[in-house]
């Protein structure tokens, strides 16, 4: 079962196909990713989505987010979201609502936006 998998507009990418590094870097619609608290988090609708190594998860975040991570010294990994019509969005929403590969989602987080 995978940790985390990336949802682009064509395909996806998970830590079962290889290290953060080796993802494809644009195009990134949402990105769910396994969670003790809630089975399944959803980072999704952001600019930027950037690896957090000691945690081993994703986080969307702005331009100021990323910003902000990019003047911290190490390790650095930022991923790029694109902007799609409401259809295809939705469309890949579901994808990474209903995955296999994650467990379901059983929870909200209080910081968690909720569909």
């Amino acid at each position: 079962m995978a940790d985390w998998k990336i949802f682009y507009s064509e395909g996806t990418y998970s830590d079962e196909d290889g290290p953060p590094e080796n993802a494809p870097k644009r195009d990134v619609q949402t990105i769910a990713v396994k969670c003790e608290t809630s089975g399944r988090r959803i980072e999704r609708g952001s600019d930027y989505y950037i690896w957090v190594p000691d945690r081993g998860v994703w986080r969307g975040v702005d331009f100021f987010g990323m910003y902000d991570y990019m003047i911290d010294p190490g390790f650095k990994l930022v991923l790029y979201g694109r902007v799609l019509s409401d259809k295809e969005y939705s469309e890949i929403w579901t994808r990474a609502t209903k995955d296999p590969d994650l467990p379901p989602k059983s929870a909200y987080m209080p910081y968690e936006r909720k569909p």
